[in-house]
């Protein structure tokens, strides 16, 4: 049973330059790189991240200021070669560690329309294609856990079929972002992939809080109090952020950190908070927010302020729309519609807004250090895609482990997980990708 909290925890997320000048490292490509969340873990846990892609050219402008020094692709992936990437990387043929990456997951995700033949989803193979071009010894991928029922399960059934053909023995399981240091309810399907021959397996860290295990935790149900013992809360997140009013920015801070994860999240920073945006507010929905109470939603409101499609709602739906956080709480996942209080719990616990940008940034566990770029509609979806830097280094580093440990003798068991990988033998879904 892992422990409640470890009282040495290092929540710090240093910047790429604390690790400039250390000796030969591992080397990883991050695709689909977004935010910059995955590559940012991935070096704190002893990765050489030599290069990312990504489409969006706002993502690319966060990259540009917070890792100078790695090179990133701006556009469509599907039009990238292996060759292209390795000469970005300056790495030779064989030579690439470890490819990473989060396909885009609105295509898979039950928050979306589920569709399983959006163009998005095609992604996961043109990533494979990749892999199978590149041979690293490790593939990590990161996604939302609704993409193994999609279709009855066929896109778990297809993604297993593209790492057998791509020469993988690979496994998944749901991570829960909180079990790792991240103040946020956050589940994400992982899957790690191990180059056949190379007799590794797993790849898949043990919880560091909380008092559950791998596969313990299940979306989209009642958390046990004593399963969220020891993970942090809404307070020890953003309770030290200057107050701003919705539509305002506060760029100074008011109050000096009074836990450790707002020291680590503060360090390096200086005295000034970037991204401190509270979203704008209609008068309407200030007004239902004033009404409410922490930890009340909307089945608190009185009835001439709810909205008219909810006047008819039976109670028991929507249970999180317009919901106030409270300070002892632990935050739910963040999306990239957390600006909108009836998109859920994104509501401040005191203060008559939606949480800022900085806010939904620290509980995702990026350091204050970290600024994005773009417009605000950019740095909303920045934030809310991405994969929390805490998360990836825990998953960074048990990989590291496994690579560099002797080969063990018997192979690891696979982690508890609602789901199993399957390779069925249909069409040559790397054809496919490359058609």
């Amino acid at each position: 049973m892992a422990p409640n909290r470890p009282t040495s925890f290092d929540y710090r997320v240093l910047p790429p330059s604390a690790f400039a000048g250390r000796r030969a490292r591992p080397t990883a490509i991050d695709l689909f790189s977004g935010a910059g969340g995955l590559t940012l873990g991935l070096l704190n846990a002893g990765w050489d991240v030599r290069a990312c892609a990504d489409v969006s050219a706002a993502c690319a402008a966060t990259h540009h200021l917070n890792f100078p020094n790695i090179p990133i692709h701006v556009g469509d992936v599907s039009r990238l070669g292996s060759g292209d990437l390795l000469r970005m990387a300056g790495l030779k043929p064989g030579a690439l560690d470890m490819l990473a990456g989060g396909p885009p997951c609105q295509g898979f995700s039950i928050l979306g329309q589920r569709e399983g033949h959006d163009p998005r989803n095609r992604l996961f193979l043109d990533f494979m294609r990749l892999a199978h071009e590149l041979r690293p010894k490790a593939i990590l991928i990161e996604n939302v856990p609704g993409l193994a029922t999609l279709e009855g399960g066929a896109a778990l059934r297809t993604i297993s079929q593209a790492f057998d053909e791509a020469g993988y023995d690979a496994a998944c399981a749901e991570l829960v972002a909180a079990q790792y240091g991240v103040p946020q309810l956050r589940w994400r399907m992982v899957f790690v992939g191990w180059r056949r021959g190379l007799g590794r397996s797993n790849g898949f860290p043990l919880p560091t809080h909380g008092t559950a295990g791998i596969g313990d935790l299940v979306p989209n149900r009642t958390l046990a109090a004593a399963h969220a013992e020891g993970f942090l809360s809404t307070w020890e997140a953003i309770g030290d952020l200057p107050v701003v009013a919705a539509g305002g920015t506060a760029s100074r801070y008011a109050s000096d950190p009074a836990c450790s994860y707002q020291v680590a999240m503060r360090e390096g920073s200086g005295l000034e908070v970037d991204n401190h945006y509270a979203p704008r507010m209609s008068e309407v929905n200030l007004a239902r927010i004033r009404a409410l109470k922490p930890g009340q939603d909307w089945r608190d409101l009185p009835y001439e302020l709810l909205p008219p499609g909810m006047q008819r709602a039976l109670r028991k739906d929507h249970t999180r729309r317009y919901r106030r956080m409270t300070w002892d709480g632990v935050p739910r996942s963040i999306i990239t519609r957390f600006r909108d209080p009836k998109s859920g719990e994104y509501t401040h616990p005191d203060q008559h807004r939606t949480i800022s940008i900085r806010e939904a940034a620290r509980i995702q566990s990026f350091p204050d250090w970290f600024r994005l770029q773009g417009s605000l509609s950019d740095q909303y979806d920045q934030v809310g895609n991405a994969v929390p830097p805490l998360m990836a280094r825990a998953v960074g580093a048990e990989i590291l482990q496994v690579l560099q440990s002797s080969a063990p003798a018997v192979p690891a068991l696979a982690p508890k997980s609602r789901y199993r990988l399957t390779a069925p033998a249909q069409a040559d879904l790397l054809d496919q990708a490359a058609a």
